[in-house]
């Protein structure tokens, strides 16, 4: 005798096919939520994480219960107001990411029938999609590719409890190759329109570099191997002690941090509401180059002295500070790409303004007495600018100063003691020394902070191009005198010149010290010959995905399109609008039209299927082996004459329609009509024979 199961029962069954459908979104669940950790609150993940046990527990029957809907209401309650608390300084987009990742974790602890699943599914891949705004990289869009097979199989194994799981993945795995051609296409056609949200550059998502420096700041950045850009070069790359990359300008010094200017940011602020552009004074040869930013949270850019901006895009989306800086007028939220062009020599016949007078040459009055004292003695020995700046140079050859990434602590009067005391120290504290020192001499000075160098990669098929890592961080200082302009010094280039020639790795290899807090990095390891080639597979690999796919903007595809019609117009846009939908269609119909046709059914299957979706959602079901005839005998034996006789009626004639011999029934026509007409009326009587007694659990 058949026992009818409730759809709970049927989803929470050991072994049963159907049971592993909450189980694998329960592990979904978890996998891409703490893909977007940055992005998700970490009690989030906590209550992910409970949820996640709850199902496990089920499904392993050490537990039979699910959590009550007071509970589970209780649970959201608290939930709505620890988001409410925690949002107060978040973006919007954050807040509705934690609270659908956060209802997706409540939903998945009360699933308890067919649409609930459905639900969770559903928002499972607005989950994913969510995944692909916050992590752009090619690693991640393979994880979340994997994701979304792994819905599509759980889905699978919902609807069609009876296949197994390998057949179940089969076919996930193809209707996902069939998509792929429809995707790329419609990748290629749709407009590309920018993003309908913002995310706040809050603090806890800085990367990089920041707004100022306290000397050994840069030493603790210079442990990270993370992208920091790449360069691709139109034509020839400049040599490794020209690749000064400009990122900040800080001209505010209290004594121990340097940090950008108030003022200057006034001045930038107004310059903007004013609609002024910046324009340097261009001379001199040029370098074209494009740089693709990977995503940090701020707005400024890299680029060689002095840059700007080279297409019309890259001109209407970058603004240039009158201190040289490129800032873009969007936050990098994700990988942005910009055309630079850059001019060496230009830096030399810029004016000097009333600004750059007031804030590069402030000290304070307080702190490093020994250094006031010899910088004081220096200036009456050399009267003229260049004399005096020749002098302080000279002192950091002279003195046995020593380049490392793990210098003392100097707390107060740090450039005395960096000076005259330790000796010892990063590229931060020799341009922090060396700005002060001008400073204190009436020489206009200030730090700038980027990246130096950079790992020069060429390809037969394309051109080389540069990979910029956070390790190669750099400060210089930049200075001004009436005979030569701006000019840059970089004391780090006197003291460790293999820093400037040959990156950091060859000048830490005597001290060991380079990317000592990840030992197993990569680019650590570059002197294993098969690691090395494996590291730039994967960095040519990065780089073709961020250049042809990250990269593939408005500007990309109208030059896609030129190529395609030869001019654009708007009947030739809409000729190929037309074409590409016309194609997408013919696809569809090549994917399904077969399987449509093979899997047709014939009206009296359809009837008899229809039949047996109502013991179904009685808690009924007939297994894949079982004979139609075997099955109205149990059906007969557990419920009233009424149903079992109507369910009878049916089997009987849906056997005699699909196994008569049409050749000894010449009014076949005529007999199916009649039979098609006693089948439905013996499905009516079914129906209503089932909800007077109350079978339905619904």
């Amino acid at each position: 005798m058949l026992t009818p199961r409730s759809p709970i029962e049927k989803l929470s069954a050991k072994h049963s096919v159907k049971s592993i459908t909450l189980l694998i979104l329960a592990i979904t669940l978890t996998l891409v939520s703490l893909s977007l950790y940055e992005s998700v609150f970490t009690w989030v993940i906590l209550i992910i994480g409970c949820s996640g046990v709850i199902r496990s527990t089920i499904y392993f029957q050490y537990y039979k219960h699910l959590p009550t809907i007071r509970t589970l209401n209780l649970l959201a309650l608290l939930s709505i107001l620890g988001l409410v608390y925690s949002s107060l300084n978040e973006g919007l987009l954050l807040i509705m990411v934690n609270l659908l990742v956060l209802a997706c974790a409540l939903k998945l602890m009360q699933a308890r029938n067919q649409r609930d699943v459905y639900q969770l599914v559903s928002s499972l891949f607005f989950v994913i999609g969510c995944g692909f705004i916050f992590n752009q990289s090619i690693g991640f869009y393979i994880f979340y590719t994997l994701m979304s097979i792994t819905l599509l199989v759980s889905l699978a194994c919902f609807q069609a409890p009876s296949l197994s799981i390998q057949k179940q993945c089969k076919t996930a795995l193809k209707l996902s190759f069939q998509a792929l051609p429809i995707c790329i296409l419609m990748f290629l056609a749709l407009p590309h329109l920018p993003p309908l949200w913002q995310v706040p550059a809050s603090k806890s998502f800085q990367t990089g570099l920041t707004d100022n420096i306290t000397p050994g700041d840069i030493a603790e950045l210079s442990q990270s191997s993370d992208l920091a850009f790449r360069a691709t070069f139109q034509g020839a790359v400049p040599n490794s002690k020209d690749r000064y990359w400009r990122a900040i300008v800080l001209e505010d010094f209290d004594g121990k941090t340097w940090s950008i200017a108030p003022f200057r940011k006034k001045v930038q602020q107004q310059l903007k509401l004013q609609n002024k552009v910046f324009s340097p004074v261009i001379v001199g040869p040029s370098t074209d180059y494009q740089v693709i930013a990977e995503p940090t949270h701020q707005n400024w850019l890299y680029a060689l002295d002095l840059a700007i901006p080279n297409n019309v895009k890259s001109t209407n989306d970058i603004w240039q500070s009158s201190d040289y800086q490129l800032i873009s007028n969007q936050t990098l939220l994700s990988k942005y790409e910009y055309s630079v062009r850059s001019y060496p020599q230009a830096m030399a016949h810029q004016k000097f303004t009333q600004v750059d007078q007031r804030l590069n040459v402030n000290v304070p009055e307080e702190g490093n007495r020994k250094t006031q004292r010899w910088v004081a003695e220096q200036r009456k020995l050399n009267t003229s600018d260049d004399e005096f700046i020749q002098a302080v140079l000279a002192y950091f050859t002279q003195q046995p100063f020593v380049y490392t990434l793990r210098p003392k602590l100097m707390l107060s009067d740090s450039i005395d003691l960096f000076l005259f005391d330790n000796q010892a120290g990063f590229c931060s504290h020799y341009a922090s020394a060396l700005a002060y020192m001008l400073r204190l001499g009436n020489v206009p000075a200030r730090v700038v902070t980027g990246y130096q160098g950079g790992e020069l990669i060429k390809e037969s098929n394309q051109a080389p191009y540069l990979s910029v890592y956070q390790y190669d961080a750099h400060a210089w200082v930049e200075a001004w005198t009436e005979q030569h302009g701006w000019q840059r010094f970089d004391p780090t280039a006197l003291v460790a010149p293999d820093r400037i020639e040959f990156g950091l790795q060859q000048a830490m290899k005597q001290e060991g010290s380079f990317l000592a807090g990840s030992p197993f990095s990569l680019a650590r390891m570059s002197n294993v010959v098969w690691l090395n080639n494996v590291r730039l597979f994967l960095t040519d690999l990065d780089y073709d995905w961020s250049r042809f796919v990250l990269g593939f903007n408005e500007d990309k595809q109208k030059d896609l399109f030129k190529s395609i019609l030869g001019k654009i117009t708007p009947d030739r846009l809409s000729i190929l609008g037309l074409s590409t939908v016309t194609l997408i269609a013919l696809l569809l119909c090549l994917f399904f039209l077969p399987h449509c046709l093979r899997n047709r059914m014939s009206t009296t299957q359809r009837i008899y299927f229809k039949a047996l979706k109502i013991f179904e959602s009685s808690g009924t079901n007939r297994p894949a082996w079982q004979a139609p005839l075997s099955f109205s005998e149990a059906v007969k034996q557990q419920y009233p004459a009424p149903v079992s006789n109507a369910f009878t009626q049916i089997t009987q004639l849906y056997l005699r329609m699909q196994y008569q011999d049409t050749d000894k029934h010449k009014n076949s026509v005529l007999n199916s009509k009649l039979t098609h007409k006693l089948m439905r009326n013996h499905l009516q009587k079914l129906k209503k024979e089932i909800i007077k007694n109350n079978k339905s659990p619904l």
